[in-house]
């Protein structure tokens, strides 16, 4: 008898372990989507759930109307591209009021800790302001904290959430990012930028 007592207490954190890894999943795209996909794929994948191309996007910049992460409508939707390959997905929501702003961040946070795993999540405040004083919204409305969760994957893919401050409106900020693609546009934006000169 106890010996079986003894393996299964030693199986326990195996078990335990499993179990976490069935809700960390890659970080390889967004909405279904893979990076790398090309402009049309995206396109015709967004366009498939309802989305619509929205004329504000340029080349490397396409924006959509109409788009839900889940149950959660967007504000704004722009996917990025390095020479036609996607490597960025940008998310914004506009919570109900900035009273809501963390409250919806938070909401946000917690659905993406259940499907990637827990992220690295960091507030910063600058004085007089101070976690926990009761004052973080008034904070954040005027510049003076930040919130972050950052996720990354063991190839460098990331996601990142954040509460951003438009004008003095609080939107909550989420990011898909291929690493590989990203280091590609930078060092593409970085000749141009020399052959301006």
């Amino acid at each position: 008898m106890k010996k079986i007592l003894l393996i299964a207490l030693l199986l326990l954190p195996i078990l335990g372990f499993s179990q976490t890894d069935k809700t960390t999943k890659p970080i390889d795209g967004f909405l279904g989507i893979k990076f790398g996909s090309t402009k049309a794929a995206v396109i015709a994948a967004i366009k498939a759930r309802g989305g619509k191309v929205n004329t504000n996007g340029d080349a490397d910049n396409i924006a959509f109307d109409n788009v839900s992460l889940g149950h959660r409508e967007t504000e704004i939707f722009f996917v990025r591209f390095v020479d036609n390959k996607a490597f960025e997905a940008d998310f914004t929501f506009t919570p109900a009021d900035n009273n809501h702003a963390i409250e919806y961040y938070n909401s946000l946070v917690s659905d993406l800790n259940d499907i990637y795993g827990k992220g690295e999540s960091t507030k910063k405040f600058t004085a007089p302001y101070v976690e926990g004083d009761g004052h973080e919204q008034g904070a954040l409305v005027l510049g003076a904290a930040e919130f972050n969760t950052y996720w990354e994957a063991s190839n460098d893919n990331a996601i990142n959430a954040s509460i951003e401050k438009e004008d003095l409106t609080l939107t909550v900020k989420l990011v898909y990012q291929d690493a590989a693609l990203f280091s590609q546009a930078i060092d593409k934006q970085k000749s141009k930028d020399k052959s301006d000169y």
